[in-house]
């Protein structure tokens, strides 16, 4: 099986024209697009490059789809305040952690691209509660996904329903999520073109649990599998061969076969699935759900699968925290384990000195401190890979590299890596053209709404992002990379260029006032502009195309 770039080729994996976001992890499925280049620059708080802004009725998480001249996105239900009964507070304890601000039932909405206008609202009913403005997920966590006709809106606490673009009902299928752990689900569903089941057919991806290893005496198990279901009726179609925590945030590869999904198992707080480690599934054919690959990594569960998934058309990518501190790199046709990237051995740093106001780059030393890569955050562009680096744990005294992202340059082999790491400001203040850095300095999240209530059911949602939180995955549109924290602060780095030091940061934006903001999404990119969320609102970014500060 020979592997292609969909988004190198303009490739679509549904039937959207290019230019649209079609789902979450955009139109190839890995976070990557092409196209005009948005501005670098952006603003909510003084409404720079702003095109415009709609309050939303409530708090949420998920990704925004763009197709055309429509933009889906869903909500919690607005908080009344009414909270569960005793009976289902005491049910969903474990999965709620026992917290009083949840709910159960989303709002899907449908508005105007090109104004913002809000055109429908639909109400999606689930059976099992999530927390409101949880820092690592919600029941809106699952992404709308629309093609040219329809949209399909997942309520993660059990229904997956399909609306035309006038918000008429089409299907509705409901499931039995679990809820006998935390409620994290970082799935997002994707939109596949599947010619073998006829013209125009189209299958539904996303999670869903079903019962394996039941023995004598015992209660059958519930493992997360990828689940396919026809498109235009919501009949299930297949269910992988293999499975993937509900952790997990898969990517689509593209290959001479057809689509395929880079999923992972393992994590924190017991999850079931097992071996630890990776596939790659099919996703179309006669062979649809039957892996290609599988990889089982021997060090046990170190939680690598709290990542977004990341491949190029040469490698696959597994990241390890300390105490580990390595990207593993396997072969991606085949799922061998090629070599091992140490992130604190012979590596090189970019730093700002804040006495000396100057920055300052070292090479070639060995890290005092283990690496966090922060959760989600990975992606491989232009023969690296970036990720975030979380400032502190819990917490705790800061670890690894302070408040700094990172590239590792993948070589065919070990002579050719390269790991780099590179401090970026906290916080900025605006002045014209001008920016006034903050450094070293954690800040805060809040989630207000469009009614100015802050309504979040975990204290750890003040986090800034830096911290022990669920960020969305980042997004590359050419060559630059967007990573969005918690805090609302969007960081803008050139992923193509040379040396990884202060010219790849590219600007420090924001979502809203400091201390004010808090979002857990990805921006999404269609025709030359932007589109993000926070607790309060919905946001059109465009304006000129920056080449830099």
């Amino acid at each position: 099986m020979r592997v292609r770039v969909a988004a190198a080729l303009g490739l679509t994996l549904s039937l959207v024209p290019a230019q649209d976001w079609p789902m979450g992890p955009g139109p190839a499925g890995n976070w990557t697009a092409t196209g005009p280049q948005p501005p670098v620059r952006f603003s909510a708080t003084t409404g720079e490059n702003i095109v415009w802004r709609t309050p939303l009725p409530e708090t949420g998480q998920g990704g925004i789809a763009v197709v055309g001249d429509r933009v889906f996105v869903a909500t919690m239900a607005p908080w009344t305040g009414d909270g569960l009964s005793a009976e289902d507070a005491a049910k969903y304890a474990h999965a709620i952690e026992k917290r009083k601000v949840v709910g159960k039932h989303i709002d899907a909405h449908c508005l105007n691209a090109s104004t913002g206008e809000l055109l429908w609202t639909r109400r999606i009913e689930g059976t099992v509660p999530s927390i409101y403005s949880y820092p690592f997920s919600d029941a809106t966590s699952a992404s709308p996904v629309a093609d040219a006709k329809h949209v399909w809106f997942t309520n993660a606490g059990g229904c997956v329903t399909c609306f035309s673009h006038a918000g008429e009902l089409v299907w509705q299928r409901t499931f039995d999520p679990t809820f006998d752990g935390p409620f994290n689900k970082q799935f997002e569903p994707f939109l596949i073109a599947d010619p073998s089941r006829g013209d125009g057919a189209q299958t539904f991806v996303h999670m869903e649990p079903f019962a394996v290893g039941d023995g004598p005496g015992e209660k059958a198990k519930r493992w997360h599998f990828v689940i396919g279901l026809d498109a235009a009726t919501g009949k299930e179609l297949w269910h992988s061969e293999d499975a993937l925590t509900h952790y997990n945030a898969p990517t689509l590869v593209q290959t001479d076969d057809g689509p395929c999904l880079l999923h992972a198992r393992g994590g924190p707080h017991n999850v079931p699935e097992r071996p630890v480690g990776m596939s790659l599934t099919r996703l179309s054919g006669e062979h649809a759900g039957q892996r290609v690959w599988r990889y089982e990594d021997p060090r046990g569960n170190h939680e690598a699968s709290l990542q977004t998934m990341a491949s190029d058309d040469r490698f696959a990518y597994w990241l390890l925290k300390e105490p580990a501190n390595a990207l593993v790199v396997l072969d991606l046709h085949t799922g061998k384990d090629l070599h091992t990237i140490s992130l604190v051995r012979d590596v090189t740093t970019t730093t700002f000195d804040q006495e000396a106001g100057a920055w300052c780059t070292t090479k070639g030393i060995s890290l005092e401190k283990g690496v966090f890569p922060a959760r989600y955050s990975m992606h491989a562009a232009s023969g690296a890979v970036f990720f975030q680096c979380y400032a502190t744990a819990w917490g705790k005294p800061t670890i690894g590299p302070a408040y700094s992202f990172a590239r590792v340059t993948v070589g065919d082999d070990a002579a050719g890596d390269r790991v780099e790491y590179l401090e970026v400001p906290t916080a900025a203040t605006r002045d014209g053209d001008r920016d006034a850095y903050v450094w070293r300095t954690p800040r805060t999240a809040r989630a207000v709404n469009s009614r100015g209530e802050e309504v979040t059911g975990d204290d750890r949602s003040h986090w800034d992002g830096w911290d022990w939180v669920f960020n969305g995955s980042p997004t590359r549109i050419g060559d630059r990379l967007w990573f969005t924290l918690a805090s609302g602060a969007v960081y803008v780095l050139d992923a193509g260029r040379g040396p990884f030091d202060q010219r790849a940061f590219l600007a420090l934006d924001d979502l809203g006032p400091a201390g004010q903001t808090w979002t857990a999404n990805s921006i999404s990119y269609a025709n030359g502009r932007l589109f993000h969320r926070t607790a309060r609102e919905l946001l059109c970014i465009g304006g000129p195309a920056q080449e830099g500060r």
